[in-house]
């Protein structure tokens, strides 16, 4: 019994030595892969193209950064956190290659639904972004949904606005405190 004990023993260690050199030998074979591939990948993972949409959510022209302060104005949402890269692919479904800029901010409040986000489509790229934010968008309704306690929000994202223009796709859900009609300030922003 004590030999079979240590067979198992020796055998789960050297299994794991095995797996662990697969997972290091994956790593560097898809390093040295990338390194030596020179063009880009057709589906590029946001993280990887820092240069054109860093994750702090300020790659933007300083004119997005007004645009985002004018439908805050309308719009104030509590307890702010800036839109990353990552929330750009992973949560509203966006690819890299489609925004050639973003600026936006959503309530880090429980309930809370309050966003507002304004993109530079890459070009011909409008209708992709307004299609995938109208996804993000029965997705959230969906989530709400789940929870009575958040039905001001569910309302709230039911109702958002999604506009777009040659140049820009902006959304916009009503923060729980919020008392106006969305729909006249993504308007005035798309017509700047």
């Amino acid at each position: 019994m004590k030999n079979r004990s240590k067979l198992m023993i020796v055998a789960a260690v050297a299994a794991s030595c095995v797996l662990l050199a697969g997972c290091g030998s994956s790593a560097s074979s898809t390093a040295s892969s990338a390194a030596s591939s020179e063009s880009a990948p057709s589906s590029v993972v946001l993280s990887q193209v820092e240069s054109a949409l860093p994750d702090d959510g300020t790659n933007s022209p300083d004119e997005l950064a007004d645009e985002v302060n004018t439908l805050l104005e309308a719009n104030p949402i509590a307890n702010q956190f800036e839109i990353a890269a990552m929330n750009i692919e992973y949560d509203f479904g966006l690819k890299a290659e489609d925004v050639a800029g973003y600026k936006g901010v959503k309530s880090n409040d429980n309930g809370d639904a309050g966003l507002v986000l304004v993109i530079e489509p890459a070009e011909g790229k409008a209708d992709d972004i307004v299609e995938a934010l109208k996804a993000y968008q029965q997705d959230q309704v969906a989530f709400y949904g789940n929870y009575a306690e958040f039905a001001t929000a569910q309302a709230n994202v039911e109702n958002a606005v999604i506009a777009s223009s040659a140049d820009r796709v902006v959304m916009a859900i009503a923060s729980n405190e919020c008392t106006e009609d969305l729909t006249d300030a993504v308007n005035d922003v798309l017509l700047k």
